[in-house]
C-alpha cells in the first residue's frame, strides 16, 4: 500500500477520473474526502468504493469559491487530523466555436479550472507548511500546449493549470511540498462522454494516440499515485502526459 495512513482531498470525485483516483487511493491505503459540487456523486462513489466510512468523507465544495474551499480543508483536518495530498482534479468544459463563445462561458471555465486549482492548492499548502510535507497534484490537460476545435477558453484554463504547476513548485519547494500536473489526452469520463458516443469519434481519436485507442480513468490512476506516493519524492514541477503518445506522434 503506496499511500498507507496517508489523508488526501480529491475534488471532482463524484465521476470520472476523480471518482477513479479517489477510489484508488482508498486501495493504497489512503484516507480519502471524495470532494464534489454535486454531493450525491460524491456520495455515490464513496459508497460504492467498499471501504468502511471510517477511511473517506463526501463533501460538498465548489472550487471556484474560496469559503467553500476553505471549508473543505478544515473539514478534512477535523475528521481525519492531517492533509497529506491534494488533486485538484475539478474540472468543467463548454465546447463552443470561438467566435461564439460568450464572456459568461469564458469565466465559468477559467473559475473553476484555473481558479479553482489555485484556491485548492493554496489552502492545501498552508495546512502542508506546517506539516512540513505534501504532494499537490494538478489535472490538467494536452489542450494545455495542443490546439483542438471548439476548445479556446478550455485550452486556457488548462494553459493556467500548467503554468502555476511550474511557478507553485518553486515557491514551495523550501516547504518540502511537491507540486505536479497530470496532462491527461482524450480520457473516457462524464465530460467526453456525449462526444464519445459516436464511433467515428472515437476511432478518429483512438488513432491519433500511438497506442490505437483513447483512455480510461484507470489509465490517469497509476500516475496520480505514484506522484502522491513518497516513490516520486524527488519529483515536483512536472507536466506529464497520458495521452498514449498523441502528443508526440
Amino acid at each position: 500500500m503506496r499511500l498507507k495512513d496517508k489523508v488526501a482531498i480529491v475534488t471532482g470525485a463524484g465521476s470520472g477520473n476523480g471518482a477513479a483516483i479517489a477510489k484508488g487511493f482508498l486501495r493504497e491505503g489512503a484516507k480519502v474526502v471524495f470532494a464534489d459540487i454535486d454531493i450525491k456523486s460524491a456520495e455515490r462513489e464513496a459508497k460504492n468504493s467498499g471501504y468502511d466510512q471510517e477511511l473517506w468523507q463526501a463533501v460538498e465544495v465548489d472550487v471556484s469559491k474560496k469559503d467553500s474551499v476553505n471549508n473543505l480543508v478544515v473539514h478534512t483536518l477535523e475528521v481525519f487530523s492531517s492533509l497529506d495530498i491534494m488533486v485538484a482534479n475539478a474540472g468543467i468544459t463548454i465546447r463552443k466555436p470561438f467566435l461564439e463563445l460568450t464572456e459568461e462561458d469564458y469565466d465559468r471555465v477559467m473559475d473553476v479550472n484555473a481558479k479553482g486549482v489555485f484556491l485548492c492548492s493554496q489552502e492545501a499548502a498552508r495546512v502542508m507548511v506546517e506539516q512540513g510535507k505534501g504532494s499537490i497534484i494538478h489535472v490538467s490537460s494536452t489542450t494545455s500546449v495542443l490546439a483542438e476545435p471548439n476548445a479556446v477558453q478550455y485550452g486556457a484554463s488548462k494553459g493556467a493549470v500548467a503554468s502555476m504547476t511550474r511557478h507553485m513548485a518553486m515557491d514551495l519547494g523550501d516547504h518540502n511540498i511537491r507540486v505536479n500536473a497530470i496532462a491527461p489526452g482524450t480520457i473516457q469520463t462524464n465530460l467526453t462522454g456525449a462526444r464519445l458516443q459516436d464511433q467515428e469519434v472515437v476511432a478518429r481519436e483512438a488513432a491519433l494516440t500511438m497506442l490505437n485507442r483513447i483512455g480510461k480513468p484507470d489509465d490517469v490512476l497509476g500516475a496520480v499515485v505514484f506522484l502522491a506516493s513518497d516513490e516520486s519524492s524527488f519529483i515536483t514541477g512536472t507536466h506529464l502526459f497520458i495521452d498514449g503518445g498523441y502528443s508526440v506522434k
